[in-house]
């Protein structure tokens, strides 16, 4: 045997000696256990449910919560809440469980997003945002929503916008929280960067690629310049919260994309300045519609990690519209 190989033997051995000499690791009791929980627990839902609905791409995951039925708020008409991406409705549930406490709440993941089936193409096809408006409004079919509220916010407020234009008579409002118009040489960017298509590779690299894009989401405006001028100014989120966010990425890693590819084709200003039904929207969308109704909601950071007197007060904007106070 060569110097190596007995040097590789000895080191073998000894590890094993090492490890028989180790004492077992100490088991925390339960109190212990539900302390070590105590931060993953902070952001699990509580009012929110996970549902499955069937379509004929296949099955669409949603959020479904609400009052008790003997609350007469489980009477008011249902909110349809459409996420942003490139996240999915799981990062929303704060939000969501706050809005369900005054009505039936409705949080499906667009298709290819999330637990939903990807778009059933033929190939060489490419799905445009009318698409994912239709499937939404099949989700709606398929839940047993006739009318109902819309809610939505950059990617999902396209979705609704959308929604809105083809289904007016199924509308009753529209909020949303922003449209992130853009154009020119910034549109141009998003569409090369920002929701990039996915390939997994048996070495795990998309998988480290993932990790440093959802670093960088939650760092850098937009992710992918990494200039001092684009620093959001603050910290990552908690390791509880990245998990949720990572996993949720890793779902629709080869999916998303084509939503995003639809998203900057849509013509946002035409069809949103088109809307007939009542509004409330940020300033972007105010100038585009005068006749909508303006807000200005302020979260301090990504809705997962916004503290809940933040997120009460952006719901009770939202409420106090719907409810036409």
């Amino acid at each position: 045997m060569t110097s190596f190989g007995t040097a590789v033997v000895a080191m073998v051995v000894l590890a094993g000696t090492a490890l028989a000499q180790t004492p077992p690791p100490t088991i925390p009791d339960g109190g212990a256990k539900r302390a070590e929980l105590k931060p993953w627990m902070a952001h699990q839902p509580k009012v929110m449910k996970r549902r499955f609905a069937d379509l004929a791409e296949g099955q669409v995951h949603y959020w479904q919560g609400g009052p008790a039925k003997a609350d007469k708020n489980s009477r008011k008409t249902p909110l349809v809440f459409m996420h942003p991406g490139p996240q999915t409705a799981r990062v929303q549930v704060p939000l969501l469980d706050v809005l369900a406490e005054t009505r039936p709440v409705y949080a499906p993941d667009l298709m290819g997003m999330g637990d939903s089936a990807p778009p059933l193409l033929k190939d060489g096809e490419a799905p445009e945002l009318e698409y994912y408006a239709d499937a939404a409004l099949r989700f709606a079919d398929a839940v047993g929503l006739k009318e109902f509220d819309l809610m939505g916010s950059s990617l999902g407020g396209y979705v609704a916008v959308e929604m809105a234009h083809q289904r007016p008579d199924r509308v009753k409002h529209l909020v949303i929280n922003r449209l992130n118009i853009m154009t020119g040489e910034l549109l141009k960017q998003f569409t090369a960067y920002h929701g990039p298509k996915v390939v997994p590779d048996q070495s795990g690299m998309y998988v480290t690629f993932l990790w440093s894009r959802l670093k960088d989401l939650y760092t850098y405006v937009p992710w992918f310049q990494h200039d001092a001028k684009n620093l959001r100014g603050r910290g990552l989120p908690s390791p509880e919260i990245m998990h949720i966010a990572f996993t949720e990425q890793v779902k629709m890693a080869t999916t998303q994309y084509m939503a995003f590819d639809a998203y900057w084709r849509y013509p946002i200003a035409e069809r949103f300045a088109g809307l007939k039904v009542p509004v409330m929207a940020g300033a972007d969308g105010v100038k585009l519609l005068p006749g909508a109704k303006s807000w200005d909601p302020k979260l301090s950071g990504d809705v997962i990690e916004a503290p809940e007197a933040e997120l009460r007060a952006y719901a009770a904007e939202a409420a106090a519209y719907l409810d036409g106070k």
